[in-house]
């Protein structure tokens, strides 16, 4: 084999090579994406998923790494997918008894700046984390909290019991009050710029 044709050969044997190893990352990036949306939907599936990626890519660090990496920017681009990111959390688990907006009983028309709804659970949990910046009574809400979130403003109203102070941070999930049991009915709003928007588009009641 002369000089010529063995450069040759050593070209197509490393564009062969280079092929190879973008097939393997092409397949490892599928692999990737089909265990973090499996993981979401079933725990063996995705088990499986993991096991064919590692065995595929076990004996190649560098693949290894390009595998973390596609992991990582996957994830949080998934994350931000509404129905795969973050599980929601529900203030009480209801129905709807008066929805955001116009509302009409009898003939009085009013504007609903919330909803209200009706439920058999006690506990009131915080939409979002923040920090409560009051706690008081009034003719309309009853007992209510408000928390502040950034740019947005909760008011959780009808509140029976709080157990929570003004200046407390807290966190999503946090149980903040409680309701009456003889009126089992819980008012939010939320407000943003100087405006009402509907709660209902930041959680799913539970029939």
């Amino acid at each position: 084999m002369n000089k010529l044709t063995k450069k040759r050969f050593n070209i197509k044997r490393k564009e062969t090579f280079n092929k190879k190893l973008a097939l393997q990352v092409i397949f490892s990036i599928v692999l990737v994406a089909a265990v973090i949306v499996t993981k979401n939907i079933n725990s063996d599936l995705s088990k499986r998923f993991i096991e064919a990626a590692d065995e595929k890519m076990g004996a190649s660090i560098e693949l290894l790494e390009v595998r973390d990496t596609i992991a990582q920017g996957f994830s949080a681009a998934i994350n931000k997918l509404p129905f795969v990111g973050k599980e929601e959390t529900t203030p009480v688990m209801g129905t709807l008894y008066r929805k955001y907006g116009l509302n009409k009983t009898d003939d009085v028309s009013y504007y609903n700046h919330g909803i209200d709804i009706k439920t058999e659970t006690q506990s009131v949990k915080a939409i979002t984390e923040g920090k409560v910046m009051s706690i008081g009574n009034n003719e309309k809400l009853t007992g209510y909290i408000v928390i502040q979130d950034d740019d947005r403003t909760f008011i959780y109203g009808k509140i029976n019991e709080t157990f929570v102070k003004e200046g407390d941070n807290i966190s999503k999930g946090d149980v903040i009050g409680a309701l009456n049991e003889e009126n089992m009915i819980l008012h939010i709003e939320v407000w943003e710029d100087g405006a009402s928007i509907n709660p209902s588009s930041l959680f799913d009641l539970t029939e």
